[in-house]
């Protein structure tokens, strides 16, 4: 898909330092009515913040999946785990999306 506002494209590239591929996304989400983009760069959810486009990580999409049972708990714990390893989430965070996993 294709941009209409290339302009705000390259606004948020600059205002945010987010790159190409990230900017086309979040502009597309509010060109098309998304209503939500997916995203777990810091400056592309302050982004969201200000365009007023909700937001959902990949932590979040994880524990959620596991509250509809998409996945068991078991695995949703592996998941974590996995997105742990690569080390872009703070302890706090993943410490309690354990907690929200396992149901406590």
């Amino acid at each position: 898909m294709k941009v209409k506002n290339v302009a705000l494209v390259k606004r948020l590239m600059g205002d945010f330092s987010i790159d190409a591929g990230e900017a086309e996304a979040l502009t597309l989400a509010g060109e098309k009515k998304a209503g939500i983009a997916a995203t777990d760069e810091r400056n592309a959810i302050r982004a969201c913040k200000l365009l007023k486009l909700e937001y959902v990580t990949a932590v979040s999409f994880l524990i959620r999946a596991v509250e509809k049972g998409v996945l068991s708990k078991d695995e949703g714990i592996i998941n974590l785990k996995k997105l742990q390893s690569i080390g872009r989430y703070g302890t706090q965070i993943l410490d309690d999306a354990a907690q929200q996993i396992q149901g406590g």
